[in-house]
């Protein structure tokens, strides 16, 4: 009877964390979108809207905002840690490196303004991650230089920052961009650009003066 007794409040206790779990998914799957949509003023009851859910319980899981935007940032950044290391696994360097490049650039595309937001928001863990992401993808670009794959007139620091690139698209001389394309157009020619044997020789800087 004892067994049966101690059993009962297990099994009604268990629904209740999932919930509680489900809950926190949404809320933070919720707060990537609304922040990637409107930025990072985006206010808590967008957030709860979003996710289905009473703003309470946003404020349950998050109390400051901080602690909101750490979770968004981490959270992006461990999806990204997880292709650098799937870049380095890969047997062809050039292969892994365009998968790396290419969620680069669309996560900063869609989440514009976070990327300046990673020390005045993210703390000492988003911090962490963020130093692991930068060492993770000089390896993956060094090693598809090392391969022949990926010109080497660049520093990995000069190809990653044109990761940004996609995320500077806008009205010119009148003309908007094509929706149809979005991002990919400026993906696929910066990656043209950036394997060997199909780009011409790196232009000078213009001079002043």
């Amino acid at each position: 009877m004892n067994t049966e007794r101690s059993a009962t409040p297990q099994g009604t206790a268990m629904p209740v964390r999932a919930d509680a779990q489900r809950n926190a998914a949404r809320v933070l799957a919720a707060a990537r979108r609304a922040v990637a949509s409107n930025g990072l003023d985006v206010s808590y009851h967008e957030i709860a809207r979003e996710a289905g859910v009473g703003v309470g319980t946003v404020y349950r899981r998050y109390p400051e905002r901080d602690q909101l935007m750490a979770a968004v940032l981490s959270d992006i950044l461990t999806e990204l840690i997880d292709t650098a290391h799937q870049a380095l696994d890969c047997d062809d360097a050039w292969e892994g490196f365009s998968s790396l490049f290419t969620g680069l650039a669309l996560r900063t595309a869609q989440n514009a303004g976070l990327s300046g937001s990673l020390d005045q928001h993210g703390g000492p863990a988003v911090a962490q991650q963020r130093h692991e992401l930068l060492d993770l993808t000089r390896r993956v670009i060094e090693r598809a230089q090392d391969q022949g794959r990926l010109r080497r007139d660049l520093t990995w620091q000069e190809v990653l920052r044109l990761t940004g690139a996609p995320a500077v698209q806008g009205c010119v001389l009148g003309l908007e961009t094509d929706p149809a394309q979005g991002h990919h157009l400026v993906l696929t020619v910066l990656l043209d650009g950036l394997h060997t044997g199909r780009h011409r020789r790196r232009a000078e800087a213009p001079r002043s003066g």
